[in-house]
């Protein structure tokens, strides 16, 4: 693991950060176009991580926008029915907490749909297993038929 991945955002410099949006892009384009059966398990869990990842990034960033939007509607209110500073902020937060929920919700959606660590690894032995199995069946019958076996 590499140490630019321990580190926050606000501690890397402006290359190091388009580095690491167009590493992430290139990724994603090359998990985009390759085909789901060529893809080895931990890929696949890897795809549907960062989907799951996308979708509630998307849907908390509607959330935020709404809230923006909301409080922009707010503030440009010149009526005499504006409201106030507080009931502003109230307006704000609520959209906020909604968005945050939104995006708790989804985040344990995602976590729960997907395999364990554990369970990727097992499945992962098993398929291990079956290879090395039918490998070895392949090499007995052809040093069987070599020997006219």
């Amino acid at each position: 693991m590499s140490d630019n991945m321990l580190t926050p955002d606000s501690q890397k410099s402006t290359a190091e950060q388009g580095t690491e949006k167009l590493t992430s892009m290139g990724d994603k384009a090359a998990g985009a176009v390759q085909p789901g059966d060529s893809k080895s398990t931990t890929q696949e869990l890897g795809d549907k991580a960062r989907s799951g990842a996308d979708s509630t990034q998307n849907t908390a960033g509607s959330y935020l926008n709404q809230a923006s939007d909301k409080a922009s509607e707010l503030t440009n209110k010149s009526s005499g029915s504006m409201p106030s500073a507080g009931e502003a902020q109230d307006t704000g937060k609520t959209y906020l907490n909604q968005a945050s929920d939104k995006a708790s919700d989804l985040t344990n959606k995602a976590s729960q749909s997907m395999p364990s660590t554990g369970q990727a690894q097992d499945t992962g032995k098993t398929y291990l297993d079956q290879a090395s199995e039918m490998a070895s069946n392949a090499a007995k019958t052809v040093s069987d038929t070599l020997s006219g076996d």
